[in-house]
């Protein structure tokens, strides 16, 4: 008897351990299934948690959302969920501060839920994946259809597809063609002065800043500082000018994503030149002397800004009027 168990032995611990590494993995299976907690048919549940919308950026870019429960971290992709009604948007976290997460919307799933959303309302969140989410059994309508869906970033700010009258209305209700309220850019152009010494008309590289507020719908004020600097003007000297311009504009929508601004202001210039005066030769000290009294010069400006919107915030900027001709790009916010 005991010659034949050691002579089976081995064999029936080895089918001992195959039979038990099967049933542990068997068992580990289901719990990961159970411990993710997701439902497949499009449901689910543990990994949820509930934070409350604080503020809605006037663009629908950006939400303030609180972050009680500690559990939102720079650069976390989230889902917004309504309860009873499913997914909403997808979105990032760009910051967290005192109990607060910035998040921005990055896609958004269901117009109509979307619409639901306002300040102050709940909303559940889930961190990382969110493809259980989503039935393979959609219907095509849901998922074609232009009342429901967008198909790009870009029309999710499409005053003309999408209607954002509703629960968000208070946040929407001004006509404006741009709705944030500021936009800065930075441009380029050249500046050109006649040097009276040897009579040749310079060229010098402007490059100018400018931040326009949106002080009521469409109606904007503007501010621009510019600086250019000649190395020969007058001959021989080295001259700063710095424009200065103020100007009032209006919004008018163009095709292809694009906007005309008409503006009227006014602008003056600033010369600063070190050796002003210190020729010896009572001739060139004049003519130096007209040379820098023409820029210094203030008059009225007149002339329109193209905006041409290339992605969701960002522009490319051309300008033509009495003041300047320049192009640049811009950013609204």
């Amino acid at each position: 008897m005991i010659r034949f168990f050691k002579k089976f032995a081995g064999k029936i611990v080895g089918i001992f351990l195959v039979t038990h590494a099967l049933c542990l993995n068997n068992i580990y299976a289901q719990n990961l299934l159970s411990d993710a907690n997701i439902n497949f048919a499009g449901e689910t549940s543990g990994d949820l948690f509930t934070e409350t919308i604080k503020i809605i950026s006037r663009s629908g870019k950006i939400f303030i959302l609180t972050n009680g429960n500690q559990l939102l971290s720079k650069g976390d992709f989230i889902t917004l969920i309504l309860k009873e009604d499913g997914p909403v948007s997808r979105a990032v976290v760009a910051k967290t501060h005192d109990g607060s997460a910035g998040i921005k919307i990055l896609k958004v799933y269901s117009l109509a839920r979307w619409k639901k959303l306002a300040r102050g309302s709940d909303v559940q969140i889930l961190k990382g994946d969110d493809s259980a989410l989503f039935k393979p059994q959609t219907k095509p309508e849901d998922v074609t259809s232009a009342d429901t869906t967008i198909d790009s970033e870009e029309d999710l700010f499409n005053d003309k597809t999408i209607d954002l009258s509703g629960e968000l209305g208070d946040i929407y209700t001004d006509k404006r063609l741009i709705k944030p309220d500021n936009v800065v850019s930075a441009a380029y152009n050249q500046f050109r002065a006649k040097d009276y010494v040897s009579g040749d008309t310079n060229v010098g590289n402007q490059f100018y800043f400018s931040w326009a507020y949106q002080f009521s719908d469409n109606y904007w004020v503007e501010g621009i500082y510019g600086r250019t600097q000649f190395d020969n003007l007058p001959s021989g000297l080295q001259t700063v000018v710095n424009n200065f311009t103020v100007r009032a504009k209006y919004t008018f929508e163009a095709p292809l994503y694009s906007y005309l601004m008409p503006y009227i202001g006014f602008q003056t210039f600033y010369v600063s030149n070190s050796d002003e005066g210190t020729a010896l030769d009572p001739v060139i000290k004049d003519q130096e002397a007209e040379t820098l009294d023409a820029l210094r010069s203030s008059n009225v400006a007149l002339g329109f800004t193209v905006l041409k919107r290339m992605v969701p915030g960002w522009f490319i900027k051309g300008e033509i009027g009495n003041d300047i001709w320049g192009i640049g790009v811009a950013i609204e916010f």
